[in-house]
């Protein structure tokens, strides 16, 4: 019988025990408590020979003549009667008591353990697929609701997560297919015509290389998070000031190639991380703004700290790019900034312009000093 092996049949099993016990404890003192007291006791206290014994004003007789022994005698017998019926009511009483406490046990256990069944069924309910629902358990602040209130946060982490990890493999699988259909088009193209010249397959080639290139710099990206949430480097203090401004100056010809002039605003700041990874993070960030950016517009790059939560900005003039949508792949770069965020235990967000246009991209790391939650307005406002 299953239900034999239930904590519910063992949490009444146990209660009805510990009332059994005190029951028949209370009971024992009692018992013996009276036994002494009976012991201790004389009639000759009750019972003076020779006493007319009157019943409603008329008497009845005359108390006779008892001697010290026939008293004691009396007194042993009377002693040992009650005391057998306080000892035969005290065991039925204790057998009624532990059979009434397993009902009441069984009762008050399942009582208890409801919000725990509740807990169990939604949580077998749930599916990978499904991450969105949660136990959201109302009642006072004890264990349970605590309980509840964790099993819901570990959910919305894990739904995030899976939302994370399915938009990275969407924008991995978008971003890598693209330069394999252009390598694989060019060659089709140049193969088929028999007139292909030189100059023409040297032209082939140069698209070709371009596009190996360019995957090259996906696969470095990917090995670098893999290496963050696989290999577990020991983390270092990054300044991420030092950092911004090494990789403005890094980025300064790329930038004045594109025709976007770049403003650099880096307050110190430092943070505990993976260096080569949070490095990644702003060189793509770097990367995704100058795409974007149109010739003769500016750049932002920033850096600083606000409630305790240091962010990294980059901000451009472009068509606006926001992270709401779940669906739309917003980039393998943006998306490994994201996971690079996301194993620091920060976050990436993203702010549009007051036209519409523009995009401020902000990843938020935490420091020692955090003292509240994640901010949730651009840093670059007041900048």
């Amino acid at each position: 019988m299953s239900f034999l092996k239930s904590i519910r049949f063992k949490l009444s099993v146990q209660y009805s025990a510990v009332v059994f016990g005190l029951g028949g404890g209370l009971v024992g003192i009692v018992y013996l408590g009276l036994q002494y007291w009976f012991r201790n006791q004389s009639m000759n206290r009750y019972v003076i020979s020779g006493e007319p014994v009157m019943v409603d004003g008329v008497l009845i007789g005359v108390v006779p003549e008892l001697s010290d022994h026939d008293i004691a005698m009396i007194e042993t017998v009377y002693n040992e009667i009650v005391l057998d019926e306080v000892a035969r009511f005290s065991f039925f009483g204790l057998v009624g008591l532990f059979l009434l406490s397993l009902v009441v046990g069984w009762f008050m256990a399942g009582r208890v353990l409801k919000p725990i069944d509740q807990i169990t069924t939604l949580a077998r309910e749930i599916e990978v697929s499904d991450l969105s629902r949660r136990i959201a358990l109302h009642g006072p602040d004890d264990e349970l609701t605590r309980l509840a209130a964790t099993i819901d946060g570990m959910l919305e982490r894990l739904e995030r997560a899976f939302r994370g990890q399915k938009r990275f493999l969407a924008d991995t699988s978008h971003d890598l297919r693209t330069p394999l259909a252009v390598i694989r088009s060019n060659v089709e193209v140049a193969l088929d015509d028999p007139r292909t010249d030189e100059e023409e397959w040297r032209e082939t080639g140069e698209i070709i290389k371009r596009n190996v290139e360019k995957m090259g710099e996906m696969i470095d990206g990917l090995l670098a998070v893999a290496r963050v949430e696989t290999a577990n480097p020991d983390p270092v203090s990054v300044d991420l000031a030092e950092l911004m401004e090494r990789k403005a100056r890094e980025y300064q010809p790329v930038i004045l190639d594109a025709g976007v002039g770049v403003e650099v605003d880096a307050e110190p700041v430092s943070v505990v991380g993976v260096e080569l990874a949070v490095e990644r993070a702003v060189s793509n960030l770097i990367d995704n703004a100058i795409r974007v950016a149109p010739s003769g517009s500016r750049l932002r790059l920033a850096s600083g700290e606000t409630e305790g939560w240091a962010y990294l900005a980059v901000d451009d003039e472009g068509p606006g790019l926001r992270l709401d949508s779940e669906e739309l792949p917003i980039g393998l770069g943006l998306s490994i900034v994201e996971r690079v965020a996301d194993s620091h235990g920060g976050s990436l967000a993203s702010f549009s312009g007051s036209s519409g246009k523009g995009t401020t991209m902000v990843m938020w790391l935490p420091t020692s000093r955090q003292i509240g939650p994640q901010p949730n307005n651009s840093p670059l406002t007041n900048v």
